[in-house]
């Protein structure tokens, strides 16, 4: 059973096309985010594991994390490989440390590289959350 949303054409007095077209694609983004908030509250509320029902109060309380921004959050993917790329750097820093290693001043200088680096891209990835 599809669900058709009709807006007056009153309502939309003075909109452009290409504010029209916007206008749906928010609406669209906004019932997609909705759907997927009100699902994943009935997985958390389905203790039987039986067919999934999403009731009225759910989809309430869905609205309610939308509007006040509490909803799941979205992870990109950029933020992703940022981590990543956080955790395999001090990985790597530390298993390069080693003290005869570090007296030779092109390694070091390649040691202070990838420790730099591995600060740099934790802290990015901290903030970016």
């Amino acid at each position: 059973m599809p669900v058709d949303i009709q807006i007056p054409d009153d309502d939309l007095r003075g909109f452009s096309p290409d504010a029209c077209e916007h206008l749906r694609k928010a609406a669209s983004e906004y019932a997609t985010n909705l759907i997927e908030e009100a699902n994943r509250i009935e997985a958390g509320r389905n203790s039987t594991g039986g067919n999934p029902e999403v009731t009225r109060g759910m989809v309430n309380d869905a609205t309610i994390l939308l509007r006040r921004g509490l909803g799941a959050p979205k992870k990109s993917l950029g933020l992703k490989i940022l981590r990543i790329a956080a955790a395999v750097l001090a990985l790597v820093a530390g298993l390069m440390y080693d003290e005869s290693k570090l007296q030779d001043s092109g390694y070091m200088v390649f040691f202070i590289l990838v420790v730099a680096a591995a600060i740099l891209t934790v802290t990015i990835s901290t903030l970016k959350e």
